[in-house]
């Protein structure tokens, strides 16, 4: 008898407490491994621009253009770009670095490799030295 009580108990433990903590933590943990990946949380919420000032952003996409250089989007990071090329590869830029210099040597590089049949995955300006991966 002693120990169907202890029995009840427990179940009653386990279901009116222990679960909802169990169910509380996953969906705390799934919601905090989504939510970087919404895109309103990405944006910074104090911009460091002026009303009216161009961002970088905005100037490398223009520069993209100037270059002829097709692509489907950029992102933003904190260090460098990201911009998918319209054929499926993917370009690094560095922020830090001279956007024009970067941009000038991704047209070379683009325009030499299609000469040669080569398409890329990813181009990464980053580092010192160019890193390509086809």
């Amino acid at each position: 008898m002693r120990i169907k009580k202890l029995k009840r108990k427990s179940r009653f433990l386990f279901i009116k407490i222990v679960a909802p903590i169990l169910i509380l933590l996953i969906l705390s943990s799934l919601l905090l491994y989504k939510l970087p990946t919404v895109p309103f949380f990405k944006k910074p919420i104090i911009s460091p621009l002026a009303k009216g000032e161009p961002s970088q952003g905005s100037n490398l996409e223009a520069l993209l253009k100037i270059k002829n250089i097709p692509f489907t989007s950029i992102r933003r990071f904190s260090d460098y770009y990201s911009v998918m090329l319209a054929d499926g590869g993917e370009v690094f830029i560095s922020s830090k670095k001279d956007l024009t210099i970067q941009i000038d040597s991704l047209q070379l590089m683009l325009s030499r490799l299609t000469i040669e049949g080569k398409r890329i995955k990813s181009l990464d300006f980053r580092f010192d030295k160019i890193i390509i991966k086809f």
